[in-house]
């Protein structure tokens, strides 16, 4: 039965990135369709998908935006008070990841069912994506099946932005407090290697802020955590950092 149930998830991801799956039927994988009456946490999904479509009407069409696209990692990220001096949106949401999970009963979850509001309507020159923390601990799903819409939130942003710039970012490790780092912190490594992979094959450059974050002993250390999931400033600080180092290459901003 895991079996069957691995082969099928896989055969999906296969077609959603299939060169000659129908466009129709890729657009029907993932869009936004409607769910049942949300729950608690659906509805806060849908109220930060709601936050951004507000925002988004109230940005200049002429100008670009540099967008940060991913979970409670990037929503944590305050980047007025980082990067004050730039039209930086955040388009986290905590608890999300990259797309639904197999057999879903619903659709409120995944970057891939907010394209349009989180990226498309954001006019970008910059995407900074990070994601997968809250995807790939069941090691029921393989990686391959996230992998697969990670990839196409990377081709529909290339594919509507062709000179958009593309930046992934590793997830980082988890720390003591979570009771299941060492599982999570396995399948983190085995994610991170494939965004690497995919940075040079997709040809995106890369933050590897596992490697900014991570401890002698493999873990986020105690004094950037709070509950051993998620850094505190000390580790946006460093993330901010390279970022800033992007954006002094691309001339948007000047070298302190």
């Amino acid at each position: 039965m895991k079996k069957s149930v691995c082969s099928m998830v896989l055969f999906c991801a296969f077609l959603i990135l299939s060169p000659g799956a129908a466009p129709r039927a890729e657009e029907a994988a993932f869009q936004t369709p409607p769910a049942p009456t949300p729950g608690k946490w659906q509805r806060f999904w849908l109220n930060r998908v709601e936050k951004f479509r507000a925002e988004n009407k109230t940005l200049d069409p002429g100008k670009k935006n540099i967008v940060f696209l991913g979970d409670s990692l990037t929503q944590g990220f305050q980047l007025k008070e980082y990067f004050p001096e730039l039209p930086a949106l955040n388009r986290g949401i905590g608890s999300d990841g990259v797309c639904s999970y197999p057999s879903s009963e619903h659709s409120w979850r995944g970057v891939t069912h907010r394209m349009k509001d989180s990226v498309f309507d954001c006019n970008p020159s910059h995407l900074f994506f990070l994601i997968g923390t809250n995807d790939v601990g069941p090691e029921s799903i393989p990686i391959e099946y996230w992998l697969g819409a990670y990839k196409y939130v990377i081709r529909q942003t290339r594919k509507v932005f062709p000179e958009v710039k593309i930046i992934l970012v590793t997830c980082p490790p988890t720390g003591l407090k979570y009771k299941r780092h060492e599982h999570l912190n396995a399948r983190l490594l085995e994610w991170n290697k494939l965004v690497q992979q995919c940075a040079k094959k997709e040809d995106c450059r890369l933050i590897d802020l596992y490697s900014l974050l991570v401890g002698e002993d493999g873990l986020l250390p105690d004094e950037m955590t709070r509950d051993g999931l998620h850094f505190n400033h000390l580790g946006f600080e460093r993330w901010a950092k390279a970022v800033r180092q992007i954006l002094i290459e691309d001339g948007v901003v000047k070298e302190d």
